[in-house]
């Protein structure tokens, strides 16, 4: 009983310390859950935050090439060429390039080794050109007068040994004159005379046609000549009417602008036919290359002044013959090119933009791609950091330029060797399909391991993206690898457009299509007898 009693009193006298140990035990551990709960949690939201930064970081650094790749557009050299890009190495001189990239140690062992062959290209120094046969020729003769032909010694008079003749060439400014045509009017006198009242026919004398029709002032008063002057001015020399205005205000003549864009209205909508014929024979080849630039036409349907328009270009034809139009369309859309190429059957070379893309889908079509934008998509990668510097990026970039260039020194090798269609695609699938077949594995490699929004990995997507298109013309003797024979056709018209700026209509924008497409391809026609598609 006495150790029952002991046993109660322990326990009353030390349970209370013993239970408040234990509240005080639980809590401690409850507080250690709560801050290993929410130590994890802080550690959770760091790594969100740490993911979150290293996002803006790549974001950050996206957005820096991107503005350096603006700048360098907007301020660095336009030119393509590889000295602008990588240094002063030029597109083919894969020898520097190799020679850059190879280890400092792997020195030769003697001079003798050391020793290697260079061969380049030096281009032939230009002397003064003759004249043309074709140009008039006066002849001006400079003699002594007959008291300065006495020799000094014996006073007899002295014979001609020989002359030295020396050439200018001379320029007579333009002259303007008003030719006259006076259209005589015939009839019978004695018929007129007779008293039976008969009607006397009146005949007059035939009058040349005008391609201007007739009107007051100088609106239909036009020659030949001064449309032809005035057209070439402005189609050609790219010359705003207000320019020729001028000129031919210093001669006195006051011709205004307006009628000049009336003039040529009035040629373009007599032209169409000509270029329908054009566009037919265009399509009867079974290769042509499309194109479209911007435009500012005023006075558009339901667009506002400011807004681009744009004109479409095919060049087309046999090579020895080819055939250059543009097309005006206030519209980009594929719709244009589907009704521009209606029934024709071959193939279509374009770049990458995707209102090409219904080609690939049309029978009997083949839609061919251009090696020309791929090129570019990584010259952008370099352009940014000038010609100083190289970063990881860079180099990755600098090697698909070193391919792309191997390929076009390919290219022009066969073109320039092969004296057929069969010697030149099989000069292509021995030498360009391994070449071709090596690049799409580097990229497919490098696919993964670049972050698709960079400069980088846009010019690798844009590649893979166009591939089914980029390989069609190893099978194509007629396909070059590029669309730059479309580019250059544009190449006036652009030119153009940075003087005069804009059309005054939809009327007038058409007009200007038709002329520049008759006068581009005569240009052509002159210009090359025999067109190569070299590259």
């Amino acid at each position: 009983m006495q150790l029952i009693r002991m046993s109660r009193t322990w326990i009353t006298s030390v349970a209370p310390w013993f239970l408040v140990g234990c509240a005080r035990i639980f809590a401690m551990e409850t507080v250690a859950i709560a801050l290993a709960e929410q130590n994890e949690a802080l550690k959770q939201a760091l790594a969100r935050k740490d993911a979150q930064i290293a996002t803006l970081d790549q974001h950050i650094g996206l957005l820096e090439e991107q503005l350096r790749l603006l700048k360098a557009k907007a301020f660095g050299p336009k030119s393509e060429r590889m000295s602008q890009l990588v240094g002063q190495q030029a597109l083919f001189d894969m020898d520097a390039l190799e020679a850059e990239e190879k280890p400092a140690d792997d020195e030769p062992a003697s001079d003798e080794d050391a020793r290697e062959t260079i061969t380049y290209e030096r281009r032939k120094t230009r002397g003064p050109q003759p004249f043309p046969e074709h140009l008039p020729r006066e002849i001006r003769k400079h003699e002594l007068p007959p008291e300065e032909r006495q020799c000094t010694c014996c006073g007899e008079e002295m014979t001609v040994l020989g002359k030295d003749v020396t050439r200018e060439l001379e320029y007579e400014p333009a002259v303007a004159r008003v030719i006259e045509h006076h259209h005589y009017s015939y009839s019978c006198q004695l018929c007129k005379q007779d008293e039976d009242g008969l009607e006397t026919p009146i005949v007059s004398a035939p009058r040349p046609p005008r391609l201007i029709p007739g009107g007051p002032a100088y609106r239909g008063m036009a020659g030949p000549g001064l449309l032809a002057f005035v057209m070439t001015s402005k189609f050609v020399d790219g010359l705003p009417f207000y320019r020729v205005e001028r000129l031919m205000g210093r001669l006195g003549v006051k011709l205004g602008r307006a009628t000049m864009c009336n003039w040529a209205r009035q040629i373009g909508d007599q032209l169409e036919r000509m270029w329908d014929l054009l566009l037919a024979q265009a399509k009867q080849y079974t290769w042509l290359q499309m194109d479209e630039t911007t435009v500012q036409v005023l006075n558009e349907p339901d667009k506002e002044n400011t807004t681009k328009s744009f004109m479409w270009v095919i060049r087309g034809g046999p090579p020895e013959r080819p055939i250059v139009l543009f097309h005006y369309d206030p519209s980009r859309s594929g719709t244009v090119a589907a009704r521009l190429l209606e029934d024709f059957q071959g193939t279509v070379q374009t770049d990458g933009y995707a209102g090409y893309d219904f080609l690939g889908r049309v029978p009997g079509v083949v839609h061919a791609g251009d090696w020309d934008h791929v090129r570019r998509k990584f010259a952008d990668v370099r352009k940014p950091l000038g010609r100083k510097g190289r970063s990881g990026k860079s180099g990755k970039a600098d090697e698909a330029l070193k391919l792309i260039g191997e390929m076009y020194q390919l290219e022009r090798k066969a073109r320039g060797q092969a004296d057929s269609d069969s010697a030149l695609l099989e000069m292509r699938d021995k030498q360009l399909r391994p070449k071709i077949a090596a690049f799409k594995t580097w990229l497919d490699h490098l696919a993964g391991r670049v972050p698709p929004k960079s400069l980088l990995g846009r010019a690798i997507q844009y590649a893979l993206g166009q591939w089914h298109k980029l390989d069609l013309f190893l099978d194509r003797a007629e396909v070059p690898m590029s669309t730059a024979l479309v580019e250059n056709a544009i190449r006036p018209y652009v030119i153009g457009r940075k003087a005069w700026l804009f059309s005054g209509s939809p009327e007038d924008a058409q007009a200007s299509a038709r002329i520049y497409s008759i006068v581009e391809t005569a240009l052509y026609r002159m210009r090359h007898s025999a067109v190569s598609t070299k590259l």
